[in-house]
């Protein structure tokens, strides 16, 4: 199967809900393996929180400075029309590099009951809105916890390193 394949299919959520679910994948530079990774990866995720993905669009080689992507367009087009109404994607920086840009994008999805899950980020619209009164609230939990997740994870490895010198001046 290509890079450009598409397979529209209808997917369970849970036992309950039918969900047509798509796996967004963009790299700035043309990478065939980067792509590779990112749709194993999601579709990965997918298959863990029992979501059957049924389309997949990947831009390689495009920026994520503009929205004007082949396969991004091609994604918001069928999102219009109805056929898809959950989106994963590996970070907020697949979507877009500017944070404004993403919370707008984001704010439009969400008036369109569409669900997006940004796996790293650990960010799913779904839990972040429910929770949130207001766009703005939501990004500013969003951010705070990753902040917060961040420093941790900063943190721990800091204490790895220095537990890795501590044992190399004493061999």
């Amino acid at each position: 199967m290509s890079d450009k394949s598409k397979v529209a299919v209808y997917c369970r959520l849970g036992n309950v809900e039918v969900s047509k679910t798509a796996i967004y994948c963009r790299v700035a530079s043309a990478n065939d393996f980067a792509i590779k990774a990112q749709k194993k990866s999601l579709c990965n995720y997918a298959s863990d929180k029992r979501l059957s993905v049924g389309m997949v669009y990947s831009d390689n080689g495009a920026s994520g400075l503009s929205f004007e992507r082949p396969a991004f367009q091609e994604m918001m087009s069928a999102v219009d029309r109805g056929d898809v109404d959950c989106i994963i994607v590996k970070n907020i920086s697949r979507i877009s590099r500017n944070h404004l840009h993403f919370g707008k994008w984001i704010d439009d999805m969400r008036g369109k009951n569409v669900r997006v899950i940004t796996v790293d980020d650990n960010f799913d619209s779904q839990t972040y809105f429910v929770q949130s009164t207001s766009l703005e609230d939501a990004i500013r939990k969003y951010y705070k916890e990753r902040h917060s997740q961040l420093t941790k994870s900063g943190i721990a490895h800091a204490k790895r390193r220095k537990l890795e010198l501590a044992a190399k001046q004493s061999e």
